[in-house]
This record gives structure tokens, C-alpha cells and sequence, in this order.
């Protein structure tokens, strides 16, 4: 979380620094003081590794060091159907300029986690063998190594590892045609969220397809670009730096059992926006 809080406060210091050398090369006038703003893109996200913590009933133990990667949809017909267009991993986002060009947003981020299969993790704990009739994977475990792989588990958020985020925003123009209809910009922000994951988990052969569920909170930075056109549209590209504390994820949605994870991640986005004039800005008197 520290090493967030640098990297949030270094984002600031640098956009500020941008918006004092830059900030000369474009007109007073461009401000989008109140505009609602509105985008919608896709995703690819990677992940560090993590340590889980699993317990129910007849199990109780962690895995060490695990290895997970995203689930991206082939780009096909599911990106144009309006009935599936959310199936991919989507990003939302709806906000508004406070200030000239500082925005308060709120959105959606549906990236997608899986453990990837295969792997051998550290693990410490138990898992009962009276329960589950599993040799190769029952136990006690203290500092030893297991192959995950299908026979074991599987455990991913695949139905979406949500992150709901609030942020603020500043934009930071430096680019303006001469015709004004054609814009680059900078963008930064900063978010704090929920963590809602849609957890599948199958273990030992037994699958449990759980429901949406809030699991904990998560805060990220980001920087990107915009080429802003026709004053009402942009095409948009983001790199975002996250973290994320789950300290109740749902593994059996009729029994109490639950795991744990902190996930550090970064997510690489396009979006597709437009701008929503709602509140008419003054012009400046000319004497």
C-alpha cells in the first residue's frame, strides 16, 4: 500500500509539473468545466503473484507464490452483440468536470482472474482426508510443494473480478489544432473501490459457481492519453497500476467457507468517449 501512496503522489507532482510547461500551449478557453463525460472500452489485465488463504469446512491452508493471468474474449462477433458486448473484459465510466479540467468519475472495471493451471505453489495448512477421498491432495502440509492443477482446483474470478472505483481526474491538454476541433490530452487520476469478484471454485471435484459478491477494496492510479475530436468525442488509452486487499471471498455460496488474497495488478484499457455539455460556461468579457 505504501509503494501506492508513492506512486499516487509522484503521478500528481508529475501532472502538475506538466500542466505548468504545457498548459501555455493551449487557450484559456479550452475548459471542460461542466461536461458530463461518458467512456467505454476493453481490457487486458496482468497480475502479480499472490499468496490465498483458504478455509471451510474440512480444509483449511494457503498457497504460496501463486501465478494467475487474465481471460480475455477472441476478438469476434461478442464485441458487436448487444446482447454479450458485456461478456468481454469491459471498462465504464461516467463522470463530470468540477473544475476546468478537473473531473469526479465513477465506473466499472470487469477484468477477469484464473489461477493458470499447472503450476507447482507452496502450500501450508490441511486438507481432511476423512472428507474429501483424495490421497494425491490430503493432509497436513508445513512448508511443502503441490502441482495445481485440475485434479485439485480451480479458482478464478471469471465472471468478473469487479472493481467499482470513484476517482479524480485531471486533464491536461497540449495539443490544439487550428481549427479547435481536434485535441491531445494528457490523463491522470486516482481511485478507491469495492472488489466485487464473481468467484468460481471448483475443488476435489466439486464445483461451486458463486454469486456477486463484495470481498474488500482496492485504490489505483492511472495515466493515459486522449485524441479528442469534433469537441464531443475522444479515443482514449490508459495504463492503470492497482492494488487489491479480498478479505472475504466467497468459495461455497451455501456454506460459510471464504478466502483471502491481496492482488497487485495492471491494466492496459481503450476506450471509445464523449463529452455531455450540461452546464453552459461563461465567456470571458472583452473590453
Amino acid at each position: 500500500m505504501s509503494r501506492l501512496l508513492v506512486v499516487l503522489a509522484l503521478t500528481f507532482a508529475i501532472q502538475s509539473h506538466a500542466q505548468e510547461r504545457l498548459g501555455g500551449l493551449i487557450p484559456t478557453g479550452n475548459s471542460k468545466k461542466g461536461n458530463l463525460f461518458v467512456t467505454w472500452g476493453y481490457n487486458r489485465a496482468y497480475y502479480n503473484r499472490s499468496d490465498i488463504h483458504y478455509k471451510g469446512e474440512g480444509f483449511d491452508f494457503t498457497l504460496f507464490d501463486v501465478a494467475a493471468e487474465d481471460m480475455p474474449e477472441k476478438f469476434g462477433k461478442v464485441y458487436f452483440d448487444p446482447t454479450q458486448f458485456t461478456v468481454p473484459q469491459f471498462n465504464f465510466r461516467l463522470g463530470y468536470y468540477i473544475k476546468d479540467n478537473t473531473a469526479l468519475s465513477l465506473g466499472w472495471d470487469h477484468m477477469k482472474y484464473h489461477i493458470i493451471q499447472t503450476q507447482v505453489v507452496g502450500i501450508d495448512g490441511y486438507i481432511d482426508a476423512e472428507k474429501y477421498i483424495a490421497p494425491n491432495y490430503t493432509g497436513t502440509f508445513n512448508n511443502t510443494y503441490m502441482l495445481y492443477d485440475p485434479g485439485f482446483m480451480d479458482y478464478h474470478h471469471s465472471d468478473g473480478f469487479n472493481f467499482i472505483r470513484l476517482a479524480i481526474e485531471q486533464r491536461i491538454p497540449f495539443y490544439e489544432s487550428a481549427n479547435k476541433k481536434h485535441v491531445l490530452a494528457m490523463n491522470a487520476s486516482a481511485s478507491v473501490g469495492a472488489m466485487l469478484p464473481w468467484t468460481d471454485f471448483t475443488f476435489l471435484g466439486e464445483h461451486h459457481r458463486n454469486k456477486l459478491h463484495l470481498a474488500g477494496y482496492g485504490a489505483s492510479v492511472h495515466a493515459g492519453f486522449r485524441y479528442e475530436f469534433f469537441n464531443y468525442f475522444f479515443l482514449q488509452a490508459t495504463a492503470q497500476v492497482g492494488w487489491a486487499n479480498l478479505t472475504d471471498i466467497m468459495l461455497e455460496d451455501h456454506l460459510p467457507s471464504r478466502a483471502k488474497q491481496q492482488i497487485t495488478f495492471i491494466e492496459r484499457s481503450w476506450a471509445l468517449g464523449g463529452y455531455i455539455p450540461v452546464k453552459k460556461q461563461k465567456q470571458p468579457s472583452v473590453e
